[in-house]
């Protein structure tokens, strides 16, 4: 028996107090001995006592009333209540207050030591199995812990960032809030390495990750993105507060003490780009990549400045140009990597897109605008959950409500970019129909933009000849044939004769332009062999 195992007596006839503690103090319990209710819960006030035992007489109150300030004070006291005026009710009532047993007199002895012996055996493996649960807790906190800080800098890592951005989105939009993300890198940090090695690279790393810590709220979370990248995420502060704040690290970073690591001639500084939800984007890769973009630009302004994503309009169009196209590839690379079912899908549209543009005559440079918008015609699904995108049946009425989000999410997402300005009516319509039944406007005929409507059918060509998880995939001469049906209402009738014209002209001749050979005919056999994929195309 441990040696701090308890009763408390309670009885306001003292000679049965008496003898009952002299009983259990004879079995090895510690006990104390009261005559009221209202003793009886000062005394449990000052500590805990394993088993509660009382007369459910007391002059000032029913024992049963004790039962709930004892356990609200201790819920692992347990209760024992002993009468010599038994009753059905009473006895009911005890247990559903959660008395541990309801005994009547005369007692037996015996009977009441075996009970309390088996109450505080019992309560001695809660206890025990409610220890090893905390234990375990904190080992898996320790283990999760682990699993999401980067061992280096003490911060969260990249893992950790996707959760808590993803956290921080619905949090904010349960408040109508917003927030700002914040990524920055280190200037000059390769060159650091390379000339002081790295450990002191390491070193710096550590500094710049205290100095974050140090500099930030409560509330805010900063993590170790990757190498000498990192990403904070300031709630409920918006684009221009969340530069200020960057601005003012930095300035304490360039000023603060280096004795811990090798220093240049000039200090390392870092450059930011700063993206706000929901103003900028909705979903976590936009978010993401446009803080991405505005850093990536902030480093060619000549580094150590911060840029919000409501600057880029301020670049000129020679440095937005050297990175543009670069953009697109990783964008739509994207969208391909959320379902590998459909992999390359973006790229058989713009390759089609870019032959239907060919051969109604659009210039070099209308062309390739059009094949930067049909690349990034579905980049808005980065916010569509995979649930829905990747779903084998029918969507629901709901699931449709997302997933037509898409077309003005990548329009949002893409409109940030000045280079790729042409791009934007281009995705934002590529679902409206020629009728004016489509999204996300009810545009009709030539009220679509052209390549809008040239992207929608070379979409639909290619969802039609792809092996989906929830259809079988068409011949391409079938294809045709439904874009002809659907001319008029869904398609542009002219567009949809372009297209059938090169192609048909090109089976006739056993070639055809370099990408729709490419994207289609030699694909054909893929189409028909066993292999199934997936996707909503929408």
């Amino acid at each position: 028996m441990d040696e701090n195992e308890s009763i408390l007596i309670i009885d306001d006839d003292v000679s049965a107090c008496e003898t009952l503690a002299h009983i259990f103090g004879m079995k090895g319990y510690e006990t104390e001995t009261v005559g009221t209710g209202q003793e009886a819960i000062d005394k449990a006030r000052e500590r805990f006592f394993n088993v509660a035992l009382l007369d459910i007489k007391l002059p000032d109150m029913e024992g049963i009333e004790l039962i709930a300030p004892f356990k609200e004070m201790h819920p692992d006291m347990a209760v024992i209540l002993v009468t010599g005026y038994a009753s059905v009710e009473n006895a009911v009532r005890a247990l559903n207050d959660g008395a541990a047993a309801y005994i009547t007199k005369p007692l037996n002895i015996d009977g009441l030591l075996d009970r309390v012996r088996d109450t505080v055996e019992k309560q001695r493996l809660v206890q025990e199995k409610r220890r090893a649960e905390e234990a375990l807790r904190q080992s898996e906190e320790r283990y999760r812990s682990l699993s999401i800080i980067d061992v280096l800098t003490g911060l969260y890592n990249r893992r950790h960032f996707y959760e808590a951005l993803e956290a921080e989105i619905s949090r904010t939009q349960r408040y109508g809030r917003s927030f700002s993300l914040i990524m920055l890198d280190l200037d000059g940090f390769k060159e650091y390495n390379d000339r002081f090695g790295h450990t002191n690279g390491d070193s710096v790393l550590q500094s710049l990750a205290r100095m974050l810590k140090a500099s930030l709220r409560k509330a805010d979370m900063a993590f170790r993105h990757g190498g000498d990248e990192f990403t904070v995420i300031l709630p409920a502060t918006d684009a221009e507060r969340a530069k200020r704040i960057s601005d003012r690290i930095r300035a304490k970073w360039l000023q603060a003490p280096k004795a811990e690591y090798a220093t240049l001639e000039s200090p390392l500084g870092f450059s930011a780009g700063i993206a706000q939800f929901p103003e900028n984007a909705e979903t976590a890769d936009g978010l993401v990549f446009l803080a991405d973009t505005a850093l990536l630009h902030a480093k060619r302004r000549g580094g150590y400045n911060s840029m919000a994503v409501s600057d880029l309009g301020e670049l000129s169009p020679e440095v937005l140009h050297s990175t543009t196209m670069d953009q697109v590839y990783a964008l739509a690379a994207t969208v391909d990597t959320r379902d590998p079912y459909t992999h390359g899908h973006s790229t058989r549209v713009a390759a089609i897109s870019e032959n239907i543009g060919r051969a109604i005559g659009l210039s070099p440079m209308e062309l390739a605008d059009l094949h930067a918008a049909a690349l990034l015609h579905d980049i808005g699904k980065v916010g569509v959950p995979d649930s829905i995108l990747t779903k084998p049946g029918k969507l629901t009425k709901d699931e449709w409500k997302i997933i037509k989000t898409h077309s003005t999410e990548g329009a949002r997402i893409v409109s940030y970019i000045r280079a790729l300005g042409t791009a934007v009516p281009m995705i934002l319509h590529h679902h409206e129909k020629y009728d004016g039944t489509g999204y996300p406007d009810g545009l009709k005929g030539e009220e679509i933009p052209l390549g809008a409507r040239i992207i929608s059918i070379s979409d639909a060509l290619d969802t039609m000849t792809t092996q989906r998880i929830y259809r079988v995939a068409v011949s391409h001469q079938e294809a045709l044939e439904e874009l002809r049906r659907c001319a008029g209402t869904q398609f542009d009738p002219e567009l949809v004769e372009a297209l059938c014209r090169i192609t048909n002209e090109a089976i006739g001749a056993s070639k055809a332009p370099p990408e729709l050979v490419r994207a289609h005919l030699q694909a054909i056999p893929a189409y028909e062999s066993s292999a199934t994929r997936s996707s909503k195309s929408v």
